[in-house]
């Protein structure tokens, strides 16, 4: 599967804000944002405990997750394979990014008003 371009790469999520906002674990936290290759939903994950974030907005609303995870939004499976990075079936651009309620999650999109 190619690479999609204007990936939001890992490094560009803003830790500070996501601490701030209750995103911390148990330290040592690596995040992402994934996207649901059946609804385009978006989510952040946490990778060294499993922790999938569901809401934007209160990040206390999370679910631990072991090897599979089903979107709540459309029922995918995110199951064996990568869920994030090159060969994940469905990545976070920029564009979507800027577009979700997750836009808050680096300086870039946090800064900039979503197109319409």
């Amino acid at each position: 599967m190619p690479s999609v371009p204007d990936v939001v790469p890992e490094e560009a999520l803003d830790y500070d804000e996501i601490y701030r906002r209750g995103g911390q674990n148990l330290g040592d936290e690596d995040f992402v944002l994934l996207k649901c290759a059946g609804c385009e939903r978006i989510f952040l994950f946490e990778s060294e405990v499993d922790t999938i974030y569901l809401e934007p907005d209160d990040l206390n609303v999370r679910e631990p997750v072991f090897n599979a995870f089903t979107c709540p939004s459309c029922g995918h499976e995110f199951g064996s394979g990568p869920w994030w990075g090159p060969q994940a079936a469905a990545q976070v651009t920029w564009t979507d990014l800027a577009k979700s309620r997750w836009r808050w999650t680096t300086r870039r999109t946090r800064e900039t008003r979503p197109e319409t």
